[in-house]
């Protein structure tokens, strides 16, 4: 094949690893948490409220933290599934039956926002007419802060964010992902515990440590999640507008639709997913200030790489349907 040719500059393209994208958001992790904030809003025609900067503490054990967990095989193995699934996906000339499996899996594993962060969303709202007084500005505080996490995946943060994984899919002539019998069992076993996750302990008294540690648990899982998926689409932004205009050329003359069609990809990469974990962060921070359960670095380590461990099963599983 021609080297000039988008399939040619696939296979020759030289690209980040997310170890490196990875190690470059955390060793900037003290300036990110410097420069987060809660935007500003209007309130009246003429009286705004100012952005509210976020409060993150100790950001060098986080660091340290973090740090760990990127390095650690469990992190490391989950990484190359990933990368590899990934690169099998790329090298796919034609869209098959693996690739539409694919494209099944990947979607049940970026259901955090609607399975857990939602979920803590609403969990909260529900029990905010019972938060006393002298708690309820740290309780808007942690609100404010898990919206941030949320906003963008429903379509709150910029226009045209809705609907991107099938603009994308459907660029790539794979609308059949949909169906059941492209499922992957552990790509659906990962969404599953996504699901008990944000309903775990939903029902127990509110002010109970297992209802406190469940909250707690579900926005470490949304940490662990958001600065996963930084990871992730960074590392596939370097390769999407080459692949689809190798399998779409027609593409090529039409602007919007290749907009359309990278958006998924483009619009959560950069520093987005990172952003949303800082807000899940200072969320979980906040929560235990208001809430006295305390914001365990270790527990969140812990979460961070079972998250890892977890993510890894499903993309070796995607691994394994494209090659296969």
């Amino acid at each position: 094949m021609n080297s000039a040719s988008p399939q040619g500059r696939l296979d020759t393209l030289e690209h980040q690893s997310m170890q490196a994208f990875g190690e470059t958001f955390i060793q900037a992790l003290p300036k990110h948490i410097r420069n987060l904030k809660i935007p500003g809003r209007a309130i009246e025609e003429n009286q705004r409220r100012q952005p509210v900067l976020a409060y993150i503490g100790n950001i060098t054990e986080l660091q340290d933290a973090m740090l760990e967990v990127l390095h650690h095989p469990i992190t490391q193995e989950a990484q190359l599934s990933t990368e590899s699934t990934f690169m099998a996906f790329l090298k796919k000339k034609s869209i098959d039956s693996s690739v539409l499996s694919f494209f099944n899996g990947w979607n049940e594993t970026h259901k955090t926002t609607s399975l857990v962060s939602a979920k803590i969303i609403m969990r909260l709202s529900a029990d905010a007419i019972s938060v006393p007084a002298e708690k309820r500005e740290g309780y808007h505080n942690v609100m404010a802060h898990m919206h941030e996490v949320a906003k963008d995946d429903f379509g709150l943060g910029h226009q045209g964010h809705d609907g991107m994984y099938n603009y994308m899919t459907a660029a790539f002539g794979a609308t059949a992902w949909v169906e059941d019998q492209y499922k992957i069992a552990q790509c659906n076993e990962f969404s599953d515990f996504l699901y008990n996750t944000g309903i775990a302990k939903h029902k127990t008294a509110l002010n109970s440590l297992e209802h406190k540690s469940s909250i707690m648990d579900a926005m470490m899982v949304s940490i662990a999640s958001e600065l996963w998926n930084g990871r992730e689409y960074n590392f596939v932004a370097q390769y999407i507008e080459a692949k689809l205009l190798a399998t779409n050329p027609f593409l090529r003359t039409n602007t919007q639709n290749m907009r359309n069609a990278k958006g998924y990809v483009m619009g959560h990469s950069g520093e987005v997913e990172n952003k949303h974990g800082l807000h899940a962060v200072a969320a979980a921070q906040a929560y235990g200030q208001t809430v006295a359960i305390e914001f365990k670095p270790a527990r969140l380590k812990g979460i961070m790489l079972n998250y890892n461990e977890r993510v890894g099963n499903a993309f070796s599983a995607m691994h394994r349907a494209l090659t296969a």
